[in-house]
């Protein structure tokens, strides 16, 4: 019939399949993006209690995440869950913080004695950000202290504001390692031979010093720029 419009050839191999394969691309990229968050693809799925090569099929879209699993990586570095799911609004799922001041995340550590709060940021100046440390906000983690190593100088449950940019020890200072999905924190000493000390304050807990080789192996969260005063 004259001015009648054809109708879509909807058999065409490519009109339903496009959408779907363009929307699992774009998602696996999201995915990328959130797991390239943690140290490792292992410790990422630890938290999501699958393997890692279930992590690599979510990322080319050879199969769908359970929402379960989405939820538990978005939740652990703070991803909006909306973004996540369709790329759209912010991708932080930290409310907007006051104008002037900067949101820094609690790194997760498996810990939840301290309850729900535990989750919520801590809000900095950023113009006394920029006083402590040249790092930009989104590299700083507050890591919570864990343990007596470092009594009386560091005690259990104390915030630490961490600088992440730092990747290996170039001089003396306080340092934050990774281990089994916790962190440990360590007063270094580093020598002219490029020997390092790593000290806990608590005399029940000896000094460990490694030589220029191992301390180079070292996997190294960040450094602490404050911790309740300047470090």
């Amino acid at each position: 019939m004259a001015g009648r419009k054809p109708k879509e050839n909807r058999s065409h191999p490519g009109y339903v399949a496009e959408g779907p394969v363009v929307f699992r691309m774009e998602f696996g990229e999201r995915i990328r993006s959130l797991l390239d968050e943690f140290d490792t693809r292992t410790a990422a799925a630890q938290i999501a209690d699958v393997t890692p090569e279930h992590l690599a099929s979510y990322i080319a879209g050879r199969a769908k995440p359970p929402f379960e699993l989405v939820a538990r990586l978005a939740a652990a570095r703070n991803v909006s869950l909306d973004w996540l799911a369709t790329g759209q609004g912010p991708r932080s799922s930290i409310e907007a913080e006051p104008e002037g001041y900067a949101a820094i995340a609690i790194q997760p550590d498996g810990n939840d004695r301290y309850g729900e709060d535990a989750d919520a940021p801590f809000l900095f100046s950023q113009a006394w950000l920029r006083a402590i440390t040249p790092a930009p906000a989104d590299k700083l983690r507050i890591v919570i202290h864990r343990g007596n190593a470092n009594e009386p100088v560091i005690r259990d449950g104390e915030a630490m504001l961490v600088d992440t940019t730092v990747t290996r020890i170039a001089d003396d200072g306080l340092y934050v390692f990774p281990r089994d999905g916790k962190y440990l924190a360590r007063f270094v000493e580093t020598f002219v031979d490029r020997r390092v000390a790593l000290k806990p304050r608590n005399p029940e807990y000896g000094t460990q010093t490694l030589s220029a080789d191992d301390a180079g192996r070292l996997q190294i969260f960040g450094r602490v720029c404050w911790r309740g005063g300047a470090v």
